[in-house]
């Protein structure tokens, strides 16, 4: 039997090797946890293979930011995160937990962009190096204020109500 789409569901091919622009792209927004701490890097070129947000431009020193890359084609949420965080802060996940998951077009690219947002909780922090010069550690009440893609109250209201 053949489904033929009547509502614009999702419905899409392989992955292509170049962002199309009016495509699709599925990623993770890690937030680090030890503890009763957040834990987010500061990074001067950005998130490894993303591209910098307008903001860069007035911090030099660079923004802070959670882990974040896509999901790979076919891969788990488990396997995704584990390897993003290893790639990214050099440190293992202990566990992990889903809890909320974005889906919205994208005004620069028409970009249709799912985000599905992760607690995971680490037993350390990660070590600076030139890709992270700062790692920041944070409570709920005081999240920094130069996150790259969050504002101090989105991510304020986001921890106290999913985490």
């Amino acid at each position: 039997m053949e489904y033929n789409w009547k509502n614009q569901e999702a419905s899409f091919g392989l992955p292509r090797k170049k962002q199309v622009k009016g495509g699709t792209h599925i990623t993770c927004e890690i937030i680090l946890k030890k503890e009763n701490e957040y834990i987010a890097l500061r990074r001067p070129k950005g998130i490894p293979e993303h591209e910098l947000p307008l903001l860069a431009k007035k911090y030099p020193q660079g923004l802070v930011y959670f882990c974040h890359n896509l999901i790979g084609y076919g891969e788990s949420m488990e396997e995704c995160v584990r390897k993003i965080v290893k790639v990214q802060a050099n440190i293992s996940v202990q566990n992990m937990k889903v809890v909320s998951i974005d889906s919205f077009v994208q005004k620069k690219d028409k970009q249709w962009a799912f985000t599905s947002h992760i607690i995971a909780e680490v037993n350390k922090a990660p070590e600076i190096n030139a890709e992270r010069t700062e790692v920041i550690t944070f409570k709920k009440e005081n999240p920094p204020s130069d996150m790259a893609l969050w504002t101090k109250k989105e991510l304020q209201e986001f921890l106290q109500e999913y985490d």
